[in-house]
């Protein structure tokens, strides 16, 4: 094969019983009313001599490990482990995790989940992937990076100035030069809506697609980055409503432009290899709540031995190296993480086959300020073996 065969396409996910469909992100019992924007799944494929190898974006809260290996299996002639999955984190999407719910008096009495929501949500992509598959034809890759200040519209709240700038770009074009793809990573809270908001939405995502789709040409995928501790909108708590949907509106379209004018900017080349590594392990688990709810049933994991299963994914096209993570990696593990990686340029996908919570480092499982992070964390045992995961797989041969 003399070069990548590659193909793009994006499929409706939005849940289509409105009106049962429980909100993710905020409170428990948030009710969905109607809906904004479309939630999307957006597929990249990839060949190489090696096979397929297939990275999906959802715009949800995130999706389990459990899911991912149940849409592996549905995908037939695609090896498991070259199938990645992340989620985009909206706060305005259906509950695919369990945590909300209905309560009463505070204390979770049903699963948020709507199984059959998710077994639908499963045949949209697969049909997706099919077809892609069938459009694949060869490609051309390219990279880019932008650097600059974005505080206009993000921050961190727990520690100002303290979180990733960087928005990595990949351009995928048919040889020819027509446009595929354009991937966005960069790392911010999809929840400019607020708890206010009952719309289903990809919040700011879907008009940074929209403003890359229209510039380029090409499908616009999103992945998440180190968005966790809390990286989100500059806007007080208090800002109103009509004021957050003008902010989601123009946030989403100032990072599109960002993302195509960096994507115009790159000139994409030949590449006949995709390098990937995994990892798949029992990691430690040192939170008590997240065992009390998966006890009740709320939250759908399996627990050995205060360990609960996950994986780790390592990927290189050309000069640009690629790591997971499977949850909201804290600015300080996003920076070790891409510490660890030699390409150029580094993407972190945060979200990555998995969901399990804030991943903290010591220092900031023992800082006050990060109570809230602490509470909703595997613990900073399994980060920093989810570090050292990677190190290993970036260092094997």
């Amino acid at each position: 094969m003399d070069t990548i065969l590659a193909s793009a396409v994006k499929v409706d996910i939005t849940p289509y019983l409105i009106h049962e469909t429980y909100l993710a992100g905020f409170g428990p019992n948030r009710l969905a009313t109607g809906v904004l924007d479309p939630l999307t799944a957006r597929i990249l494929f990839l060949e190489d001599e090696n096979g397929p190898a297939v990275w999906i974006s959802l715009d949800l809260i995130g999706f389990l490990l459990g899911d991912v290996d149940t849409l592996r299996s549905r995908l037939r002639g695609i090896a498991p482990e070259r199938i990645l999955v992340c989620s985009t984190h909206t706060h305005a999407g259906p509950d695919t995790i369990g945590l909300w719910g209905p309560t009463v008096g505070g204390v979770p009495i049903k699963n948020g989940r709507d199984p059959e929501y998710i077994k639908w949500l499963i045949d949209q992509v697969v049909a997706g992937v099919r077809r892609a598959r069938g459009r694949r034809r060869p490609a051309v890759i390219g990279f880019g990076e932008d650097a600059g200040d974005k505080s206009e519209w993000t921050l961190n709240i727990r520690q100002p100035g303290y979180n990733d700038q960087s928005m990595g770009i990949m351009r995928v074009d048919t040889v020819d030069g027509r446009p595929i793809a354009c991937l966005t990573n960069y790392a911010c809270h999809p929840e400019i809506l607020w708890d206010m908001n009952t719309k289903i939405s990809p919040d700011y995502v879907h008009y940074l697609h929209k403003a890359v789709e229209d510039a380029t040409g090409a499908v616009s995928i999103f992945m998440n980055g180190a968005l966790g501790g809390m990286i989100t909108s500059v806007l007080d708590d208090d800002t109103g409503y009509s004021d957050r949907r003008r902010f989601y509106r123009n946030m989403g379209r100032a990072f599109g432009e960002i993302a195509a004018a960096t994507w115009e900017q790159i000139r994409p080349t030949t590449i006949k290899e995709i390098v990937h590594r995994h990892q798949r392990r029992w990691f430690p688990v040192d939170n008590k709540q997240f065992t009390f709810m998966a006890n009740l049933g709320v939250f759908q994991r399996e627990f050995r031995r205060n360990e609960i299963e996950t994986r780790i994914d390592f990927w290189q096209i050309g000069s640009a190296q690629f790591v997971t993570l499977p949850g909201e990696p804290l600015p300080s593990v996003g920076f070790a993480a891409k510490d660890l990686l030699t390409g150029d340029p580094a993407f972190l996908f945060g979200l990555g086959n998995d969901e399990l919570g804030y991943l903290v480092s010591d220092r900031e499982a023992d800082d006050p300020r990060y109570a809230y992070e602490r509470s909703m964390s595997v613990g900073p045992d399994a980060t920093n073996l989810f570090l050292e995961t990677i190190d290993s797989l970036v260092r094997a041969k």
